[in-house]
């Protein structure tokens, strides 16, 4: 379904230089921050919002609220929710709502796994373990 490689459920949920990019990039650690918290706090509604256009079938919410939950994971480096999202696409994509529906428990865990590290990873914003020595001042080769 992708790409990239299964994420082990048991390794960190979140990948911390993920979210330092988007502090870089926006050039303040704190608007990262308030991202990532309001990505958190949004968690719930984004899975209802999923949760309740798969049970209808209906593509257009679905894919809304999925393509709205990957990207967003994408962004604050929930790596493995991003995967699982990218997964559930692809079956919306080829009319397998029931397939989608009985994914969303494992997605469940996994933003459930992001909400616990998530207090852990704000601390880290702005923690300059992610820079490159080849190029220090965007943590990138």
């Amino acid at each position: 379904m992708s790409d990239r490689p299964a994420p082990n459920p048991g390794s960190n949920p979140l990948e911390p230089c993920k979210l330092q990019a988007l502090a870089e990039e926006l050039g303040d650690s704190r608007l990262a921050q308030r991202f990532f918290s309001t990505y958190l706090a949004m968690l719930p509604g984004r899975l209802l919002k999923l949760s309740n256009g798969l049970g209808r079938h209906d593509l257009d919410a679905s894919m809304d609220a999925v393509l709205s939950l990957k990207i967003s994971s994408a962004m604050v480096g929930a790596v493995e929710t991003e995967t699982q999202c990218r997964a559930i696409e692809m079956m919306i994509r080829e009319d397998h709502f029931d397939t989608a529906v009985e994914a969303l428990p494992e997605l469940r865990k996994s933003t459930d796994r992001c909400f616990a590290a998530g207090p852990q990873l704000l601390g880290t914003v702005g923690d300059t373990s992610c820079r490159s020595p080849r190029n220090p001042a965007s943590g990138r080769p």
